[in-house]
C-alpha cells in the first residue's frame, strides 16, 4: 500500500481503518517478484518469530545479551505537528512514559537499546539518565512543501 499513498505514508483513523490519501505515481513498483520472493526465502530460513502482541509483552522476553531498537510513533513536535496516527488510538504520553518505563526494565536486565524519537522536551525529560545524541533527520511528508525537511531527533542508548 505505500507504494501508492502519498509520500509512502501508513496511517490509520481513531477507528483503526486505513485512510491514507492517494500519491501521484506513474508506475509503482508494487510487486518485484525477485525482492519478495529473496525476503521469502530470507525469513524461511532464519530464525525470526514475528508476533503481533503488544511491545512490552515482547520486550519481557528479550534475553540478556541482546540488543533492541525502538522506533515508536514520535512524540509530537508542535500541536499542529502532532501525528500519531499509526495504529488506533494513536500513541499518547501515557504511551511514551509506558515505552520509557520499558526501556528502565530492559537497562536493569542488562539489555542494550537504542531509541528513536522526536527532540521535544518531554522526550529529553524523560530518557535523561541515558545518553542522548541529537541528530538531524530529512522529512519528506508534510502537507506544505515548504515544512519538509531537515528536523531535530534523538538517538537515546543505554550503552557509549
Amino acid at each position: 500500500m505505500n507504494k501508492t499513498c502519498f509520500n509512502g505514508l501508513y496511517r490509520v483513523n481513531n477507528a483503526g481503518e486505513f485512510n491514507s490519501p492517494f500519491g501521484n505515481y506513474r508506475n509503482p513498483n508494487i510487486v518485484n517478484a525477485p525482492v519478495l520472493r529473496a525476503v521469502s526465502a530470507y525469513f524461511n530460513s532464519a530464525d525470526i518469530r514475528m508476533t503481533t502482541m503488544d511491545y512490552a509483552e515482547v520486550l519481557k522476553n528479550v534475553p540478556r545479551g541482546a540488543f533492541v531498537y525502538l522506533d515508536p510513533p514520535y512524540d509530537p513536535v508542535s500541536e499542529t505537528a502532532s501525528f500519531t496516527g499509526y495504529s488506533r488510538g494513536g500513541f499518547s504520553r501515557e504511551d511514551q512514559i509506558r515505552l520509557r518505563e520499558c526501556c528502565d526494565d530492559l537497562n536493569a536486565r542488562g539489555i542494550k537499546f537504542m531509541l528513536s524519537n522526536s527532540a521535544t522536551e518531554f522526550i529529553l525529560e524523560q530518557y535523561a539518565a541515558y545518553n542522548i545524541t541529537i541528530v538531524k533527520a530529512k522529512r519528506a511528508v508534510n502537507s506544505v512543501a515548504s515544512k519538509r525537511g531537515d528536523v531535530n531527533e534523538v538517538v537515546v542508548r543505554n550503552y557509549k
